[in-house]
Order: structure tokens, then sequence, then C-alpha cells
């Protein structure tokens, strides 16, 4: 098959529907369980009507658990894939006291599933993020896009 012109690929063409999310009364215990579980670096933090009220990543946790005497001083500037991996070591740190809404970043970048493609990467650039949610009206959470499902789109030619 083909593969599609990547300007011509929107956003509902790569993005993440069914991602992984964690609400904002959960600890980030949970979330580390959570992002474990799913192999995610990053997790939406969903209300219960389903609107966006922020973003939890690895490297939100990376920091919190290095604040708490985690000896991740080298590991913190590794990028990507080996983030993900160091949520498997944070068993050593407690992290059951803290709320997900305390260690979040309360307003992450929203896209529209009718977005382009090429515009969404060029905002995830120019704001150094991996990860964009994809939202409509009103915050209703859709879906995530990572830059990982970017390169996938542009891969395999759009669809999933």
């Amino acid at each position: 098959m083909p593969a599609a012109d990547p300007g011509s690929l929107r956003v509902r063409d790569a993005m993440t529907v069914h991602a992984a999310t964690v609400a904002p009364d959960d600890t980030v215990a949970r979330a580390v369980e959570i992002m474990n579980d799913s192999h995610v670096a990053a997790l939406p933090v969903v209300d219960e009507a389903d609107r966006c009220r922020g973003i939890l990543s690895a490297s939100d946790i990376l920091t919190l658990a290095e604040e708490r005497g985690a000896r991740i001083e080298q590991m913190a500037t590794t990028d990507g894939l080996a983030r993900e991996l160091l949520l498997e070591h944070f068993d050593k740190v407690d992290l059951s006291d803290t709320l997900v809404t305390d260690l979040m970043t309360p307003t992450p970048l929203q896209t529209s599933p009718d977005t382009a493609l090429a515009e969404a990467a060029r905002t995830m650039i120019d704001r150094g993020v991996h990860h964009i949610v994809v939202a409509e009206r009103r915050d209703r959470f859709l879906g995530i896009l990572s830059s990982m499902d970017i390169v996938r789109a542009v891969a395999e030619g759009g669809g999933r």
C-alpha cells in the first residue's frame, strides 16, 4: 500500500483513542502502576465528566522521586523509552501520599482531532513536549497524541 501524503494526515489518523488515563484524586503511586501496565510515559488526567484536567508525565514523577531521595541524577536526563523503563524502579520511593492533581501539569497542550498532523507536530516541537491531549468542546477528552504516534502514522501511511 503506498504511503499517504503526510501533509494530508489529521490528528484523528494518528491519535490513541482508548488511552490510559488517571483521575485527579488518584495517587502518584497508582499513576505509576497505570503507566507501567500501559507502557506509556504520560497520562491524561481526566475527571468523571470526561474533561481533561491535566497531564502527568514520567518526567514529573522522576522529579518528585528525585526530590524524595531516589538516586536518579544521572538518569534524569535520559529521554524516550528509557524514561518509561525507569518507572519500574519507583517501588523504592513512597509516592502514595501525593495526589495526581498536586503533580500534574494543569493546562496541557490540547488539539482537535481535525487539526493537521503536521501542525500538531510543529506545536509539540515548539513547546518541547512529547504528548498532546486531543479534546473537543469544553475539554471533553477524546485521546492523546504522542510523538511516537506521529512517527507511526507517517511510516504506515496514515491509518491505524
